[in-house]
């Protein structure tokens, strides 16, 4: 079902989302004892908290006549939607772990390159432009964490 919202209330919802994502992966340190599974785990929640920094930046930087830009779009899924079938109570290996943030950063890229695609605003679309890009080489840093966990 498409809505509409204003860009301030989709970065807003983005930023929530990082931020429950940020406390899954919290959750998640305290239940592991693989110190390998730990180090991936703190990585991927800086992650997040640097992502939802990055999203309240935005929100602070780009003019409001960008940001109330109404935009028509899918709503978002709860952070518990994106990680269905990943089982989040018991511990989980690295592999796992991957998968997880896989998951999350393909849900992000997906949300972006559809709003992206489906508006004309220049000043809107730039702003969506930034954020993939910004996806894309927080999931290649990850990718890099993650296969150096593999060598230790």
């Amino acid at each position: 079902m498409k809505t509409f919202k204003q860009l301030y209330e989709v970065i807003k919802n983005a930023r929530s989302f990082h931020l429950n994502i940020a406390e899954i992966y919290n959750q998640l340190i305290t239940n592991t004892k693989d110190n390998r599974a730990k180090l991936l785990l703190r990585h991927m929640h800086e992650h997040e908290l640097r992502m939802a920094n990055n999203l309240k930046n935005y929100s602070l930087i780009n003019p409001a006549k960008v940001m109330q830009t109404w935009i028509q779009y899918t709503p978002e899924e709860s952070p518990r939607e994106v990680l269905q079938g990943i089982n989040l109570t018991g511990i989980l290996d690295i592999e796992e772990i991957n998968r997880l943030g896989q998951q999350v950063d393909q849900y992000f890229s997906n949300l972006y390159q559809s709003i992206y695609s489906s508006i004309d605003v220049v000043e809107v679309r730039e702003v969506f432009e930034n954020l993939k890009q910004i996806q894309e080489k927080e999931r290649i840093t990850l990718s890099m964490a993650s296969n150096s966990l593999w060598d230790m």
